[in-house]
């Protein structure tokens, strides 16, 4: 018992201290690679996010030097990839919008699918795979998931950074967080945490595809909006389109602590 224990110690130590690595590379290292302010928009577009490559070369170095197997890279469970029908209908809509929109040159597409699957292969091995797991190894499943879902979205504020935009920084952070529960929701029942890196680079190529959509719309129209209704439309919009998700997942995970998910079972 006092080994399992000083085991499980040691890990959440090394899975803590590869999150301030982590964090130092992804976000620090853009500073270096990206001098000045530049918004998330243009870090998409501007060329292949080298950091975040780095971040997630170094997530594969560690869990391969501590041969962690049960991280969650494998295939789904069998029938499980049918719950994603309300948040793959929630990516349809957001593409729908960025098609009414009009969607950007064919370069500029490549570079945001390339660089959202990165950055959902480096975030969701950080947060749901080693963080996650590790918190696992000592705490209850309920303080894991909320822990992992605060500190995946808390991280987010370090974006104003890179952009200078503390205030639309902190406003993603609450966001992240909601789809943080999601992304944990996803792993869970399905075993996957591939399925998690999939939806959750889904979901920001979207989200990017409609920014770039309705900037270019808004391009040499006078805003008919005041500054006050403009910032209430732009904290509700967020809002509206992650409440869906953030309610189906605490459906999902509404009797997580009875059970075994496929995501907390240890591999075989």
């Amino acid at each position: 018992m006092a080994t399992q224990t000083a085991q499980s110690g040691t890990r959440l130590t090394i899975a803590l201290f590869t999150l301030v690595t982590w964090v130092a590379i992804t976000f620090f290292g853009a500073k270096i690679l990206l001098p000045g302010e530049r918004t998330l928009d243009e870090i998409v577009t501007e060329g292949i996010a080298w950091q975040i490559v780095l971040a997630g070369a170094m997530l594969i170095g560690v869990i391969g030097w501590r041969r962690w197997r049960d991280i969650g890279l494998r295939a789904p469970e069998p029938g499980t990839l049918r719950l994603l029908w309300l948040p793959m209908l929630m990516v349809l809509l957001q593409l729908g919008v960025a098609l009414l929109f009009g969607l950007p040159a064919t370069g500029v597409i490549l570079l945001v699918l390339i660089n959202t699957f990165f950055v959902g292969f480096s975030e969701e091995t950080m947060f749901r795979g080693v963080l996650y797991r590790a918190l696992r190894q000592t705490m209850h499943i309920w303080p894991a998931i909320l822990l992992v879902s605060v500190a995946f979205g808390s991280v987010h504020v370090l974006n104003g950074f890179i952009t200078g935009e503390f205030a639309g920084a902190a406003l993603q952070a609450t966001m992240a967080a909601c789809s943080g529960l999601l992304l944990m929701a996803i792993f869970l029942r399905t075993g996957s945490l591939w399925v998690a890196i999939i939806y959750h680079a889904l979901w920001d190529a979207v989200t990017f595809l409609v920014s770039f959509g309705a900037k270019a719309q808004s391009t040499g129209i006078e805003p008919v909006e005041t500054p006050e209704t403009g910032g209430m439309s732009s904290l509700i919009i967020p809002v509206v389109m992650i409440m869906p998700n953030l309610l189906y997942a605490l459906w999902l995970l509404r009797n997580i602590h009875r059970e075994e998910p496929p995501g907390d079972r240890m591999p075989g």
